[in-house]
């Protein structure tokens, strides 16, 4: 009897360490062990486009890992990467932290990689972080998100960060002879914090932003706001908006007479939307890519290739492109030696992939991406015309670098 008891109490110990998230190697449902990673995004609702791209890069990831031998190195050598793409946050904060919960509370997944918007991600990743499971956030770029994630370092921001494209885009306008911007923003975590950085940046550089406006989410009307700045009298205008948002910003500030040089700092202006919406009015209009398109090293070109030939689309876009790099850097962080979920984000902070295809990737003690590449670039006759390349170099520092072709 003493022995049932102990046995008992032993299964007990482990379903309590289950149901906590406690540490544990690879295991599944069901068949032999693997890397098992959950995939979340907005996979339905208006956003959908976006989580169908953050799926389809991490299944490339997952697919070149396991075709190449699976985990190269470390505890779990040999083992594979299984994803589980059924964290559909719908771009909904608190469908995403629901989806981190479970992914916390279910101890056979060893990183989360996904999730499309900053307002989705910062709660998920105040709950990765409180528990120390690996996020690589795959598309959303705010301040907020690793400010949220206190607990412990464990939240990783793959792309190049909101204060990276906002700063290349600043460094631009600088570089004019305009000393009189103004700036208009999208209410909320991305825009204010964006706004907030960008007024810095340029009253550190002794160009004060004349007037600062924002609206609302909702907001389709801007007129107002943009009269407040037309009066001011500016030279040069700094837009943090959606494609959309921007595009109206646009229409309308011709329509009351504010025609000066844009300036897009939120990373938009080459989308469809935006290019669509605003016609002839985009001419000019200098924006930041967070991916290089024309990128020209041969690791580039096989990741482009790879991923026409998985989807049969022509280009390789920003989602799929950091969903990809999440997974393959949660590889390399078992790789480098992690035995386990909770120890993956010390391995992560060690690692350093010279390039992806996408670009080189190591992380900053913050989780900000160090090394990625940013492309600013200058609307000529509704196309996307390349300026300069700059690097991210720090969570809110950017360098001015040579396009690699």
């Amino acid at each position: 009897m003493a022995v049932v008891l102990l046995a008992l109490l032993a299964g007990a110990c482990s379903a309590d360490d289950d149901a906590a998230g406690g540490d544990s190697g690879p295991t599944t449902t069901a068949g032999p062990p693997t890397i098992l990673i959950a995939v979340g995004g907005p996979f339905s609702g208006e956003a959908k486009v976006l989580g169908d791209q953050i799926r389809a890069g991490a299944k490339l990831a997952a697919e070149q890992i396991n075709a190449a031998g699976g985990i190269t190195a470390g505890p779990f050598k040999g083992l594979p990467v299984e994803l589980d793409e059924s964290f559909d946050d719908g771009n909904v904060p608190d469908r995403a932290v629901e989806g981190m919960l479970r992914a916390v509370d279910d101890a056979r997944y060893m990183a989360f990689v996904g999730s499309a918007s900053s307002d989705a991600s910062v709660g998920a990743a105040r709950v990765a972080s409180e528990a120390g499971l690996s996020y690589m956030v795959a598309f959303a770029t705010s301040p907020e998100i690793l400010a949220a994630a206190r607990a412990q370092k464990s939240v990783f921001v793959v792309p190049p960060s909101a204060a990276a494209s906002a700063l290349a885009v600043t460094e631009e306008l600088l570089q004019t002879s305009r000393r009189r911007p103004a700036i208009i923003h999208r209410a909320g975590t991305d825009g204010e914090g964006v706004a907030r950085l960008v007024g810095q940046r340029l009253t550190e550089r002794s160009v004060p932003p004349l007037a600062v406006e924002s609206f609302g989410p909702a907001d389709s009307d801007y007129t107002a706001q943009l009269g407040r700045i037309r009066d001011a009298g500016p030279d040069s205008l700094v837009m943090i908006g959606d494609a959309r948002s921007e595009a109206r910003i646009l229409r309308q500030a011709a329509q009351i007479g504010l025609t000066v040089a844009a300036f897009d700092a939120a990373g938009v202006a080459n989308r469809e939307a935006f290019l669509t919406e605003a016609g002839d009015l985009a001419n000019g209009v200098v924006g930041v890519a967070l991916t290089d398109a024309q990128r020209g090293t041969p690791a580039a070109r096989a990741l482009q290739q790879a991923y026409t030939a998985a989807t049969g689309e022509p280009g390789l876009p920003a989602p799929a492109a950091f969903a990809y790099e999440g997974v393959q850097a949660v590889a390399a962080g078992f790789a480098d030696g992690a035995a386990g979920r909770l120890e993956l984000s010390d391995h992560l902070q060690r690692i350093s992939l010279p390039d992806t295809g996408v670009g080189p990737l190591r992380f900053s003690p913050d989780g900000s991406r160090i090394g990625g590449r940013l492309v600013v670039f200058t609307i000529v006759n509704g196309t996307p015309v390349l300026r300069t390349g700059y690097e991210q170099t720090g969570p809110a520092a950017v360098r001015e670098v040579a396009l690699e072709r």
